[in-house]
């Protein structure tokens, strides 16, 4: 089976940085399952993948713009550091994730741990980056019903990324 734009894919990726650095750190490929057109992966990513089949393996080289966006500066914000757990150790480049009123996920990177402030970023943490992702097909079928519905707004019922 090909993929097409309503297909439930599973391919096993490795991200490549400039200078080499991998994402993975451990430099092994790391599985992920999703619907085409769900907003999981850049759109330009998933257009590379339409029409292959499972085995199938491509390196596609996506610039920041193609792939997670530019960094914007006003999603570095400064918050005090009793915002956090006061056991938390917080280390330059920790990822948290958090659930606003709403129950919608986000991430933020802590940037910086100043005396009493938390420098945090809340562009995705491969924002403003240049990218080559190789990957391998490993399942294609048509996505269900099911497979739709986890992408679904719990709030406001709609699909895809959206802000409110």
């Amino acid at each position: 089976m090909k993929i097409t734009p309503t297909s439930f894919v599973t391919i096993e990726f490795l991200i490549r940085l400039e200078g080499q650095q991998l994402v993975p750190v451990s430099g092994q490929p790391q599985r992920l399952s999703f619907c085409l057109g769900q907003g999981v992966l850049p759109p330009d990513l998933e257009e590379t993948m339409l029409g292959l089949s499972i085995n199938d393996s491509r390196v596609v080289r996506l610039t920041a713009a193609q792939a997670f966006g530019e960094i914007h500066p006003e999603l570095i914000q400064n918050v005090p550091l009793s915002d956090f757990e006061p056991a938390e150790e917080l280390e330059t480049g920790m990822v948290f994730e958090d659930e606003d009123d709403e129950g919608h996920t986000f991430s933020f990177v802590i940037k910086e741990v100043k005396d009493d402030i938390v420098v945090i970023d809340f562009n995705h943490p491969l924002a403003g980056r240049d990218l080559e992702v190789a990957f391998t097909v490993r399942e294609v079928r048509e996505a269900t019903q099911a497979d739709l519905e986890q992408y679904i707004c719990p709030t406001c019922q709609q699909g895809k990324p959206h802000q409110h």
